[in-house]
């Protein structure tokens, strides 16, 4: 591994973690009230003071501060994002490894589930689901769950499926161990690694998708700040005020960069025959 490439995962690293930091703090790091309307101070340029103080990535229509909103929309973007990867994660897992394991009929029905699915549009079927219903927080993880579960399952059927004739299966199986044990105390430790790398790919998947459900309306409570709706928000001003766009949607392309690089490095990390540059 290269010293540069070190150096962009370290960053990367550091990133994640204020993000981090900024999602579970969020309120006590903003500079503004995130709430506070201030019409005096209405789509102020970035660096511009006004009435109240200076705001470093400019105000909104409503004259509410970027930076604040930005930081403050850091904690839904994760939290639904992780809480929708872990249950597509938990649900795939064990989809995959039973029907891996069984073989027959249930390899095919999870087969063509997901070949289903995958041809099927799926965030016309998220906006449909949540249009219909009343948008809230555990409908959108849930949803998202629903469109995140079929890495997860396929790649654990692969190697259930490699994994259930080893020679250290039929040893258990000898010892008359239970499929139960066969499945969580030897199958899924040997696709755990898999797993976890899927799983920073399906957080940076399931950002993008709930900050498009909040582009279009449909994601967390609108009390809620988010980087989606910011985005909704400042394209009637796209012309004017470039800012209400470009900040959030940096925000999100950052977030998702970060995320990707760290779940490289923890795929090459995971697949000793993958090379870093």
């Amino acid at each position: 591994m290269s010293r540069a490439y070190t150096l962009v995962v370290y960053c990367a690293g550091v990133m994640l973690a204020a993000m981090v930091v900024a999602a579970v703090a969020g309120r006590f790091l903003t500079p503004y009230d995130p709430t506070t309307q201030n019409l005096l101070s209405r789509l102020l340029a970035p660096g511009l003071a006004g009435p109240d103080g200076r705001h470093w990535f400019g105000t909104d229509a409503l004259g509410r501060d970027i930076l604040s909103l930005i930081i403050v929309g850091a904690r839904p973007a994760l939290f639904v994002s992780v809480a929708a990867a872990a249950i597509a994660a938990a649900a795939g897992v064990l989809a995959g490894m039973m029907a891996g394991y069984r073989g027959g009929r249930f390899g095919d029905l999870l087969l063509s589930l997901t070949n289903i699915q995958l041809a099927f549009p799926f965030f016309l079927l998220a906006v449909t689901v949540v249009g219909i219903l009343r948008p809230s927080v555990p409908l959108v993880i849930a949803v998202i769950a629903l469109g995140s579960w079929v890495p997860f399952a396929r790649v654990t059927y692969a190697e259930t499926q490699q994994l259930r004739d080893l020679e250290f299966i039929e040893a258990v199986r000898v010892m008359r161990g239970g499929n139960a044990r066969i499945l969580f105390r030897h199958i899924l430790p040997n696709v755990a690694p898999n797993v976890v790398v899927l799983s920073t790919f399906a957080v940076g998947t399931a950002i993008v998708m709930e900050s498009g459900l909040s582009f279009v309306g449909l994601g967390v409570p609108s009390e809620t700040p988010t980087w989606g709706r910011m985005l909704s928000e400042g394209r009637d001003y796209m012309d004017t005020a470039w800012w209400l766009t470009v900040f959030p949607g940096a925000a999100i392309l950052l977030l998702v960069l970060v995320i990707n690089i760290i779940g490289e490095q923890l795929r090459d990390h995971a697949d000793p025959k993958v090379q870093g540059p």
